[in-house]
């Protein structure tokens, strides 16, 4: 009962703060039209820049109440996200919780950025990304030093299967990068021109997996 009443708090939240951010990175867009914004973008963007806050905080004091507020608006982020993509919600709970917050924070930076329009050789928080603009921006805030470009990324990455990846991981295909969510096929990425940051599925059957915390 208290996490359904959490996640109508957090949608009465977004209404009038999230979708607004939403709208404003779609006008920004200097390519056209932008399409295939998830239907959740500002509910995940809202909850995702309440946990960022709230694991920054915790990696500062290491206080047990900066631990549980991460933990509560990391739950909500990663059920909204789940919820968008018919995903198990407690298996994206979990795959966030056990990952280190090194991991975490990659990935609940780039989901602050859902909605906000693909830029080619753009990395600018709120205005634009390309695919490799975000994983550097999201390892970014984690203090680890991507290489500006998405195959050099999964490259200087330590190469893992499928089954070893974790939330934050790299995912890439022959010219695209993006970051695992966890679960099933679930990434969240920068798609290409005309569209968002969006959370998604894998779409090659052909992928690489890379944990940028350790060299190749």
């Amino acid at each position: 009962m208290r996490a359904r009443r959490g996640l109508r708090n957090i949608a009465i939240v977004a209404a009038s703060f999230g979708a607004v951010g939403v709208a404003m990175a779609i006008d920004s867009g200097s390519a056209g039209a932008v399409s295939n914004v998830n239907e959740l973008a500002p509910e995940i963007t809202t909850s995702a820049r309440q946990a960022v806050a709230a694991l920054d905080a915790y990696a500062e004091s290491g206080s047990v109440a900066d631990e549980q507020s991460l933990a509560w608006h990391r739950a909500i982020t990663a059920r909204y996200t789940a919820r968008e993509l018919g995903y198990d919600e407690l298996a994206m709970v979990d795959a966030w919780r056990t990952t280190s917050l090194e991991h975490q924070r990659a990935v609940l930076g780039a989901l602050t950025q859902v909605g906000v329009p693909y830029r080619t050789n753009t990395s600018k928080e709120g205005e634009g990304f390309d695919c490799s603009g975000l994983t550097t921006f999201a390892w970014g805030g984690a203090g680890v030093s991507l290489t500006r470009q998405s195959g050099s990324q999964i490259s200087d990455a330590q190469r893992i299967d499928r089954e070893s990846a974790e939330a934050g991981d790299l995912v890439h295909y022959p010219g695209h990068v993006m970051l695992y969510l966890g679960v099933d096929d679930a990434i969240v990425h920068s798609v290409s021109s005309g569209r968002t940051v969006e959370v998604d599925t894998i779409r090659s059957g052909s992928v690489s997996f890379g944990d940028p915390t350790h060299s190749s």
